[in-house]
């Protein structure tokens, strides 16, 4: 018997590697002449690429797996519309260019700034892999440095607003944080509280890629993830937003066993309980969809994770939590059609503070 066990073993440990290594599309991953030109600021604020009124600033970051990372701070030039900031973060695969989130919460008073992290949309540098990652807990370090600038830049009230992966990282600080937690509150949107795999694929692979993880990091995984949640957002298909689709790939890149690993120890961390001592707004779509060929469903509903699955595990962030749910919302609940998001802003702004009025 124990023999028997042992060569099963040995059986699926033998198929998780050989599906671990089946893809291996180096250029995907690197896209080694992305950003070869780029000058490196951190003294001062440049112009972005988004044009016009936007400015950028990179963060200096210490040395790590993979040499010396940078992050980017993002910002409309000379406003000034409040008090209160808020510190956006996006989610896998993923960068800023949201702007009419951005407009639509300065307006209601708030500076808006956003951070690309490491690896990730304006701070991938030329043969980094693409969003590469060892543990979440790396991103604090650029979480503290956004916060401390915008904080020198006069805004000592600050909201954290964090979308799917960017949700866990954000939920991870702030409970290490403690009562340290420098945002008055934070809006999760979306967050990826748990992989949407399901079956054998969550209960038995998901763990062994990340054990693999720990040995061979940059083993690349062959994940079969459906294109249709870009599909259903950028113009050229059958959305409204204009993206880079070299920072946002319409099919999402693979990931290496290390990503997988540091997401799936966040994840388990996070569902064990934690506690955030500042109110935290959790959103989700009201309901998710699968499909590898877009159908006009999946531009009402979450294509990337099980909404019931955010709303289940966010019993596990203890503290002043809220959820709202959202009917006909995407994965990302901002680039719902207008009428949605329209509903997913006010909302932000009630939970934010009360009495915000748009002008």
């Amino acid at each position: 018997m124990k023999l028997l066990n042992s060569l099963k073993s040995s059986v699926v440990i033998t198929a998780i590697t050989f599906f671990a290594y089946s893809c291996n599309d180096r250029e995907m991953l690197y896209s080694p002449n992305f950003n070869s030109a780029l000058e490196i600021n951190s003294s001062e604020w440049s112009a972005d690429y988004l044009g016009g009124e936007w400015v950028r600033r990179h963060i200096i970051l210490n040395k790590d797996f993979d040499g010396d990372p940078i992050a980017t701070i993002i910002k409309k030039r000379d406003t000034c519309p409040g008090e209160t900031a808020l510190l956006y973060i996006h989610g896998y695969s993923d960068y800023f260019f949201q702007t009419s989130l951005a407009d639509s919460m300065e307006n209601a008073g708030l500076k808006f700034y956003a951070l690309d992290l490491r690896r990730y949309g304006r701070s991938k540098l030329p043969n980094q892999i693409w969003n590469e990652l060892r543990g979440i807990e790396d991103y604090f370090e650029e979480i503290d440095s956004a916060v401390n600038i915008i904080r020198k830049e006069g805004y000592e009230e600050i909201v954290l607003m964090a979308h799917s992966t960017g949700g866990l990282t954000a939920s991870l600080y702030a409970a290490k944080k403690g009562n340290d937690v420098p945002f008055i509150s934070m809006i999760l949107n979306s967050p990826f509280f748990d992989f949407n795999a399901g079956g054998v694929a969550e209960s038995l692979g998901i763990p062994l890629i990340s054990a693999i993880g720990a040995i061979l990091p940059k083993t690349v995984v062959n994940r079969n993830v459906s294109p249709v949640n870009c599909m259903s957002l950028h113009k050229d298909y059958h959305g409204e937003w204009d993206f880079d689709t070299i920072m946002k790939p319409i099919q999402s890149p693979m990931v290496t066993a290390s990503w997988i690993r540091a997401i799936h120890k966040g994840q388990k961390k996070l569902q064990k309980g934690i506690e955030i001592s500042c109110p935290v707004l959790i959103m989700s779509s009201s309901e998710g969809s699968k499909g590898d060929k877009f159908e006009e469903f999946h531009k009402r509903s979450d294509t990337v994770l099980d909404p019931e699955e955010i709303r289940e595990y966010s019993k596990s962030v203890h503290g002043d939590v809220r959820s709202e749910v959202f009917e006909g919302g995407l994965h990302d609940l901002v680039l719902s059609e207008k009428t949605v998001r329209d509903k997913v802003y006010e909302s932000m702004k009630r939970f934010i503070r009360p009495d915000f009025k748009s002008k």
